[in-house]
């Protein structure tokens, strides 16, 4: 059996009965989560531009916006959301892919969804059949994958992203399979483009390409049996490890929704500066520390980091995002990190001050693990003289420090409530809390249309 019809199989045969209840909650988890953040993101520029084109193109109008009123045609409506969803880098991700899933995979969940339709059981297996998918996937390929160049988020999520919508659309092995190697000649995503609008579009990227080359296939179009691991094909051309079945043996019986976790992000930036900012709040709160009293600030990363962290001098609110000097002079002088701290516009003297003096250094000294990658140490150095330290570590939100039910409905009604207005908000979070349950999915869909137009 091939690599890729292990996959299929996988995606066909697998039932919500075979999934554990904790994979259940972290699927409900996800959802509210990226639903809160796709609507916060909607109204942002790289989010219009795409509805813009979906006004000229975007065909029957069968599928929600979120946060908008309008409606597409299924690939459409997966490329407007996943952008959306990403617009803010507010949305979740996991250290196996090495990228963001939810975004990509909720977009197209709830468009095949839409289209078909489907009820909330259905979509919650879809997610974690394409989660499944996408995590087995990074596993095998990553890190040289992502340390060649590639945005895990749409260069894997694509592949995830398709098996999701071929269980929805109920494609049998053949045509998923089919699916699936369409989607490896779909895939793509250049981490040279974080930092602009290009970034959050991959993740509607993937979104649409997954749902496109699933709805091919359910009208016959075709694609090698070994379009993931030929010679010529997906793996071989997206890094140096050769993808044998075998990649795929724990599919059904480690699921990695829960093994590696789903990380929530507090803060709507570059996941890789999260350890940092946390730990530079916590200082600065412990120490009751103002920018004037600092003279110079370390931050130790792991050896990946720099390429991603690649906006020392940012000129926008998206490079921002990618920049460990100014996030870490956000948090020490603002004591706050959130979606205002990325508007465009002028850094205030303080926050420019203090960036000069922050320093990013690989520290060969942090672990290694793919689960590790986005830990970080910090050193302060005060003009006293004094030394304030704050060891290695993660991030809270990561899989080891998850983010509370309550702080989760906190952060998503901080990003819907503005959209939808408080009780509606208060409403679909509690409407996603029994996700499974939804006899059909456009009874959620039809609560997230908003004013963006």
């Amino acid at each position: 059996m091939s690599a890729t019809t292990r996959l299929a199989e996988f995606v066909v045969k697998t039932s919500l009965r075979d999934c554990p209840e904790a994979a259940i909650v972290q699927v409900r988890r996800a959802a509210l989560d990226t639903l809160g953040v796709m609507l916060a993101g909607a109204g942002e520029p790289a989010a219009r531009s795409v509805r813009a084109v979906v006004r000229a193109e975007g065909g029957p109008p069968l599928c929600t916006l979120v946060g908008a009123a309008l409606r597409a045609a299924p690939t459409w409506a997966a490329l407007a959301n996943g952008t959306a969803g990403h617009a803010h880098d507010f949305d979740d991700t996991n250290f196996a892919l090495m990228g963001h899933p939810s975004a990509p995979l909720l977009s197209a969940a709830l468009a095949a969804a839409e289209a078909e339709p489907a009820d909330g059981a259905a979509l919650v297996l879809a997610y974690l059949i394409g989660f499944e998918v996408s995590a087995a996937l990074g596993l095998a390929l990553n890190p040289d994958h992502y340390s060649r160049g590639w945005h895990a988020t749409s260069s894997i999520g694509t592949l995830g992203c398709a098996a999701t919508a071929a269980r929805l659309l109920a494609l049998d092995a053949e045509q998923t399979r089919h699916a699936l190697g369409v989607a490896a000649s779909l895939a793509s995503g250049l981490k040279e483009n974080f930092g602009s609008m290009t970034k959050p579009f991959h993740a509607g990227h993937a979104a649409r390409n997954g749902v496109f080359a699933a709805m091919l296939a359910r009208e016959g179009f075709t694609a090698s049996d070994a379009a993931l691991e030929g010679r010529q094909g997906y793996a071989a051309a997206f890094g140096a490890t050769q993808l044998a079945p075998a990649a795929f043996d724990a599919l059904g019986t480690c699921w990695q929704i829960v093994a590696s976790g789903i990380a929530v992000k507090p803060y709507p930036s570059c996941a890789l500066t999260h350890a940092a900012i946390d730990a530079l709040l916590d200082l600065r709160a412990r120490h009751r520390l103002t920018a004037g009293q600092i003279r110079d600030v370390e931050v130790g990363v792991n050896r990946l980091t720099p390429d991603v962290l690649r906006h020392d001098a940012p000129t926008s609110g998206l490079e921002r995002k990618f920049s460990m000097p100014f996030c870490a002079a956000a948090a020490l002088v603002t004591g706050r990190v959130d979606i205002a701290s990325f508007d465009d516009g002028a850094v205030d003297d303080a926050t420019r001050g203090l960036m000069a003096r922050v320093r990013m250094v690989v520290d060969p000294r942090l672990p290694d693990g793919l689960e590790q990658h986005a830990w970080s140490r910090v050193t302060l150095r005060l003009d006293d003289g004094r030394t304030l330290e704050s060891p290695a570590r993660g991030a809270a939100g990561h899989p080891d420090h998850p983010l509370s039910d309550e702080q989760l409905r906190v952060k998503f009604l901080g990003c819907a409530a503005p959209v939808l207005g408080r009780d509606e908000a208060e409403g679909v979070a509690d409407q996603v809390a029994h996700l499974e349950d939804v006899p059909d999915i456009r009874v959620l869909t039809g609560r997230l249309a908003g004013p963006q137009e």
